[in-house]
């Protein structure tokens, strides 16, 4: 059965870095690889205008988080690496977004209060969809940072975070949103790694609001039973609620008054599509839901193949080709991650604990 490599980095963000590059070097040259075909496919640029390109958003990062930056900087250097190429690595998302080509569809997060689940306990979970030409380009994060939280995420290879949870209880999932409106500002990925180092929701909340956001992107942010869904773009922020204890989304707006600038849902042939099969059984199994239960959900095939369960299209160039590269459900309670490598209709899920800390309320 294969795994994500699992990595543990430690210390100052320097040295956090170089640990991170040196044992990461082969799967961060594959994904950086397998980006350049992207960036040529997609918009039309060959490495080196893709990484000039990625300098501008050198300037937004140190502003925003400058000790991202600089385990960056160690993660290029531990794996013998220019700083560029990890920083267009972390950038990828604001470049393939400069394309005329659509980006290809990804992800279904979902999240049920405790009091929608059979043991009470809340869960958050993710299918991560993307190029099928990027299969295995992952890793298992743990990061050891003093003075902030414990992150464990399920990341591509050199990139600083993605979906994951913290030993704040804090928990991250995602969706790409495409928009009419971008600009040189904060990178996704960045912003995504700000909110797992969030000790408290209200913080990983304010990691998205903060100015400088390059593109759109959406946000499930969760903690002790609680979740706040925020889709942003560059300029606005509209949050939403888990309603009757679920939540469900995909890769469309679903505030109204940012849906007339959302220029992905024109191209994508299944966002509404999961987006209503999801919420459906979710509905189904209110009051009774488990992990089981959602490992169900993220295993569905309607709509095959562009379904929850993505698989490749055989009708489409390989390079087009998006399939479930991994799926997660995070117990944010119990600290643990259940993930399995590929589409889960074909894995088993595995499990790795972190440490929660209990938050003592006067």
């Amino acid at each position: 059965m294969e795994r994500f490599p699992f990595i543990e980095i430690s210390g100052a963000p320097f040295d956090r870095g170089i640990q991170y590059g040196e044992q990461a070097a082969k799967l961060i040259r594959f994904n950086l690889a397998g980006y350049w075909q992207l960036f040529e496919h997609d918009i039309g640029m060959d490495r080196a205008a893709a990484l000039s390109q990625a300098q501008l958003y050198l300037e937004p990062i140190r502003s925003y988080a400058p000790h991202l930056l600089e385990e960056m900087r160690g993660i290029a250097e531990g794996a013998n690496l220019p700083l560029d190429e990890i920083l267009a690595l972390n950038c990828r998302t604001e470049l393939l977004s400069l394309g005329a080509v659509p980006l290809r569809s990804e992800c279904t997060a979902l999240f049920v209060a405790p009091e929608r689940t059979a043991g009470e306990r809340a869960l958050l979970a993710q299918n991560w969809d993307w190029a099928d030409i990027l299969r295995g380009g992952m890793v298992l994060l743990r990061i050891n940072q003093p003075g902030r939280p414990t992150v464990l995420t399920l990341t591509e290879a050199g990139m600083l975070g993605k979906i994951g949870l913290n030993s704040a209880g804090v928990g991250v999932c995602t969706n790409f949103l495409r928009h009419d409106h971008r600009r040189i500002g904060l990178p996704f990925h960045i912003i995504l790694r700000e909110a797992l180092n969030a000790p408290r929701l209200g913080l990983a909340v304010a990691a998205i609001y903060r100015d400088g956001r390059a593109d759109a992107g959406n946000y499930l942010l969760a903690r002790a039973g609680e979740a706040v869904n925020l889709e942003a773009t560059p300029d606005e922020v509209a949050f939403l609620s888990p309603q009757d204890g679920l939540l469900l989304h995909t890769n469309h707006f679903l505030a109204p008054r940012l849906q007339g600038g959302d220029s992905g849902i024109v191209t994508s042939d299944n966002t509404l599509a999961r987006y209503a099969r999801g919420t459906h059984l979710l509905r189904l199994q209110a009051g009774e839901v488990t992990a089981e239960t959602v490992k169900t959900i993220l295993r569905d095939h309607f709509d095959y193949p562009k379904s929850i369960c993505r698989h490749p299209d055989p009708t489409e160039p390989r390079i087009q080709q998006s399939a479930t590269l991994a799926s997660m459900i995070l117990d944010l309670a119990a600290g643990r991650m259940h993930f399995a490598f590929g589409e889960p209709c074909r894995a088993d899920y595995e499990m790795v604990e972190l440490s929660v800390e209990q938050t003592v309320v006067p």
